[in-house]
């Protein structure tokens, strides 16, 4: 009992903390949700790696509770759906039992400084690490409901507001703690230049060419619904979309992914996904479908008389292929898909219509290196095609179009979204939705977006990114030498 009294703080800390992000969206509860938590670490005798393992545990059950009715829909049994959102937890919660033990020891070298990074520098690793990268849950996520904070992320992607999010915390956990407000002056600095830096970036004009994108939302659930008639129930989706985009003189239709058929190709026959496009081809199309048969790529496609099109560089892990498939003996009770998908070892821009698109496919909405990749190659807006289907009645269709505008600022370049059943949207370069279409609506949207007329001069963006993830051997090692 004593034991679980001194948890607490962890405890009190993971709820705050999902109190910010969907279904609650307390968004600006980010700034002060980690203090209870941080100040428990700088109390004597505090064990690190225990404390953060029990905080990323409650932390991460709260953020992939997703998993249950998803799993339990895909199974149809929840006790078996319950598997893998217990193991998930216990496997995310290692990331946060290490940021715990760096931490500690930032308090114990007065290294209180040190801490923000540390926090983004976990995040970082576990965006990225090979096999299991999952950038779900980010600290400065629900600042999007609030785009003049978000400017940050255009200069250190993401990451950097997350760090930016964690020093009013820790400057609360050191006054709670005993600091005097004069010794923390550098801290209360470091936080208003990132408000002054953020709202600059989020005042700053947009200077370029607009044009009229029609975002579908066709309302067909792709996930779960009937295969025999999910082709006749899309083409009568399409039709008053067509009709709708043609009459607003669309520049392009952006569709979602999982739209259209297998095509084969070069140069992509007229079969299943034009069977459902037929005789309407007379507005500019981008959708998702699948490409080829072995490798089989999922693909952004884009058609305005030409084809163009990119495979998806970033898979979703026993969604779109299964690790260790031929060695693992994972029991048939789990229905997991057959036939893997490739993964693109190019990131491609799609040209379509006179315009150079960045497309994310699905999952790889969740990348910033992704969205600054394509703004590199010339891509004048992005295009999420997303099925978000299979996580309805949850919580992760709000958190995934979260994403959208963070990748819009990150690149300094607009995003619009196609979402099967929602959620679809627009938002410009500095973060704001210009609308969106909510779930469960069949509808369409004309957002009219600025493209950039060149590319801007790209701050070293990814910098911040590889210093906090250095923090995490710098701290130890650090911490070793000066023990000696």
């Amino acid at each position: 009992m004593a034991r679980l009294a001194k948890a607490w703080p962890c405890a009190a800390s993971a709820v705050l903390l999902l109190l910010a992000f969907p279904p609650f969206n307390l968004s600006l509860l980010v700034f002060v949700a980690l203090t209870p938590w941080l100040v428990s670490l700088k109390e004597e005798g505090a064990r690190g790696f225990r404390s953060g393992y029990i905080f990323g545990f409650l932390y991460m059950l709260g953020q992939m509770f997703w998993e249950v009715p998803f799993v339990s829909r895909w199974t149809g049994s929840i006790p078996l759906a319950c598997i893998p959102w217990i193991l998930s937890g216990l496997l995310t919660a290692t990331y946060f039992g290490i940021g715990g033990w760096l931490t500690r020891i930032c308090w114990q070298r007065n290294w209180a400084w040190a801490i923000p990074l540390i926090w983004t520098g976990i995040e970082v690793f576990r965006s990225y690490i090979p096999g299991l990268a999952f950038p779900w849950g980010l600290l400065a996520t629900p600042l999007c409901n609030y785009p003049p904070l978000m400017g940050l992320a255009h200069y250190g992607l993401i990451y950097l507001a997350s760090a930016w999010c964690v020093v009013p915390s820790l400057l609360l956990a050191q006054f709670l703690s005993g600091a005097k407000v004069i010794s923390l002056r550098h801290g209360i600095l470091v936080f208003v230049i990132g408000l002054a830096a953020s709202l600059l970036y989020w005042n700053s004009p947009e200077v370029g060419t607009v044009k009229t994108i029609y975002i579908a939302q066709p309302g067909v659930d792709l996930a779960f619904g009937d295969p025999a008639t999910e082709h006749s129930r899309v083409a009568a989706a399409l039709g008053p979309l067509f009709k709708s985009a043609k009459a607003a003189k669309a520049d392009l239709m952006v569709l979602p992914e999982g739209i259209g058929g297998t095509m084969v190709g070069p140069p992509f026959p007229a079969i299943d996904a034009m069977e459902i496009f037929r005789d309407r081809t007379d507005v500019p199309i981008l959708y998702g479908g699948n490409r080829g048969e072995s490798p089989r790529y999922q693909t952004a496609f884009g058609y305005d008389g030409k084809w163009s099109f990119a495979d998806k560089t970033r898979l979703v892990i026993f969604g779109e292929f299964v690790p260790g498939r031929s060695w693992v003996p994972y029991p048939p009770s789990f229905k997991l898909p057959s036939g893997d998908l490739d993964a693109a070892t190019v990131v491609s821009t799609v040209h379509v219509n006179g315009m150079a698109v960045g497309p994310l496919l699905c999952f790889e909405e969740l990348f910033p290196d992704l969205a600054i990749r394509q703004r590199k190659q010339g891509a004048g807006f992005l295009a999420v095609m997303s099925i978000d289907d299979w996580y309805m009645g949850t919580a992760a269709p709000e958190q995934l179009a979260a994403a959208a505008p963070w990748r819009a600022v990150e690149a300094g370049i607009p995003v619009v979204r196609s979402a099967s059943t929602g959620i679809s949207m627009a938002a410009d370069a500095r973060g704001n939705v210009l609308g969106a279409i909510p779930i469960g609506e069949a509808r369409g949207m004309v957002a009219r977006i600025t493209i950039p007329d060149a590319n801007p001069r790209f701050l070293p963006a990814g910098l911040f990114p590889i210093l906090a993830l250095l923090s995490l051997i710098a701290v130890p090692v650090a911490n070793r030498v000066l023990r000696r």
